[in-house]
């Protein structure tokens, strides 16, 4: 059966955790989340650079992203159906 819904229902669709560290289903400990400094929240500002093709303009736009910071990492690596099975199982 296939459903379309946000992310929150998706959490609730598939018992998956939307908030947190490894709240991302693609990325899982291959994240490149932080904590905010004041509330300790988890923030996954800009974790969507390293998607990008490698010679895009906004992995080394460092003006109108973190200051200074080239994204440099590539994607992770895509999981097969059976991969992903055995990781959440």
């Amino acid at each position: 059966m296939w459903t379309i819904n946000d992310f929150p229902a998706y959490g609730m669709v598939s018992c998956w955790s939307t908030n947190g560290k490894q709240a991302c289903p693609y990325c899982m400990e291959n994240n490149k989340v932080f904590k905010l400094t004041n509330g300790g929240k988890a923030s996954f500002f800009e974790c969507n650079r390293r998607f990008f093709r490698t010679n895009h303009r906004y992995r080394k736009n460092i003006k109108d992203f973190f200051v200074g910071r080239v994204e440099k990492d590539v994607a992770p690596p895509r999981l097969s159906s059976e991969e992903l099975h055995d990781v959440v199982s």
